[in-house]
């Protein structure tokens, strides 16, 4: 018999579970859209280009120019000048521009805390204020500007709350299931054994 004076959940494990499900549907609901359906989109993020990643996150690299070891704030992705390059998430473009080691660079804004970083293009198909839809294109690779690889490759990055994240790790997230990443269980003071 379950005693019913215990609380099914503790106190911590209720807000861990309430703190899943805001982020899930600030993400969602960030702006007006139509939910894509296709089974690559359940995720609040995909992989921009398909290509192997040739830099990790926080991995080590020498910047020949300022002579300087520096680690890296995303991850950079193997492709070839031009291949197209797409929103990662749905969200409005904050900043297009040059920076000083990225060379022609987009900034898309998810919501208030959420930021994603594309550098190294050599085009870009949109323009600040811009609304994009995740999965669609926004510009192509080929610039050489950046220190960390020499190879044409897109440098990734997502910023939540002005802290830069493993841009892997957001990737690994689907949403398509929210229960899988919540697990109840049941402590020795839920059950009364008679």
């Amino acid at each position: 018999m379950i005693n019913k004076n215990n609380k099914f959940l503790s106190a911590g494990r209720l807000a861990i579970f309430t703190l899943i499900i805001f982020i899930f549907f600030l993400i969602l609901f960030s702006y007006p859209q139509k939910i894509i359906l296709a089974d690559s989109f359940n995720k609040p993020f995909i992989k921009p280009l398909d290509g192997k990643t040739i830099i990790s996150f926080r991995e080590e690299y020498l910047d020949i120019e300022k002579n300087a070891r520096r680690k890296h704030t995303g991850i950079d992705i193997e492709g070839n000048h031009g291949d197209l390059i797409y929103a990662a998430g749905n969200g409005e473009i904050s900043y297009c521009g040059i920076s000083p080691i990225g060379g022609l660079t987009l900034v898309i804004k998810h919501n208030d805390k959420i930021r994603s970083t594309y550098l190294n293009l050599r085009t870009v198909f949109v323009s600040p204020g811009n609304k994009v839809k995740q999965g669609e294109r926004i510009g192509t690779i080929g610039s050489y500007n950046d220190p960390s690889s020499e190879s044409c490759h897109l440098h990734f990055g997502i910023i939540y709350d002005e802290y830069y994240l493993d841009p892997e790790d957001v990737l690994d997230i689907d949403y398509s299931s929210i229960s899988r990443f919540i697990l109840l269980k049941y402590s020795g003071d839920d059950y009364i054994l008679e």
